[in-house]
């Protein structure tokens, strides 16, 4: 089943999205399936042709009004970077963030190293590795990778490394 957020789906042109009103007793099992129809929101979408997706049959809409903007994402992770740089010497070795996944939108918290070798005894921790804040905060957009970060909670150094 496909996810959408609901600002995605909202961001359709509403000549392609609607509610399902229109009841269909030319088709023989109506009957049985008018109430996974009647009243649902549906799309329409190109995916090998045109097709008629019909919420809860073929896709779910996630609702994301309470989620974070990219932006907000950025001034929390420059916000959490200040804190963790007033009391600490050396550069942040890594950010602990909440990650969200573009196909499934599920979130999970995930360790992102900031300027960090890879191939240390580090890595299992390690989900991703950024070359600087900023690589950080461009993570917030979600056109970079397969997931993008949907939080920061915090910064750190690994004392073995100093």
């Amino acid at each position: 089943m496909r996810k959408i957020t609901l600002s995605e789906y909202n961001a359709i042109p509403e000549d392609y999205r609607g509610i399902w009103t229109v009841e269909r007793w030319d088709l023989p099992d109506w009957a049985e399936i008018r109430e996974k129809h009647i009243g649902k929101r549906i799309m329409m979408v190109y995916d090998n042709g045109t097709c008629l997706l019909v919420e809860g049959l073929s896709f779910e809409i996630v609702d994301d009004s309470s989620w974070k903007k990219p932006e907000e994402v950025r001034q929390e992770i420059g916000n959490r970077y200040l804190k963790f740089h007033s009391g600490q010497v050396h550069e942040p070795h890594y950010a602990d963030c909440i990650i969200r996944w573009h196909d499934t939108l599920e979130t999970e918290e995930a360790r992102i190293a900031l300027a960090m070798d890879s191939d240390t005894e580090k890595d299992d921790e390690i989900f991703f590795y950024c070359d600087s804040l900023d690589d950080l905060k461009s993570l917030a957009d979600k056109d970079r990778e397969d997931f993008s970060v949907a939080g920061c909670l915090g910064f750190g150094i690994y004392e073995e490394l100093l």
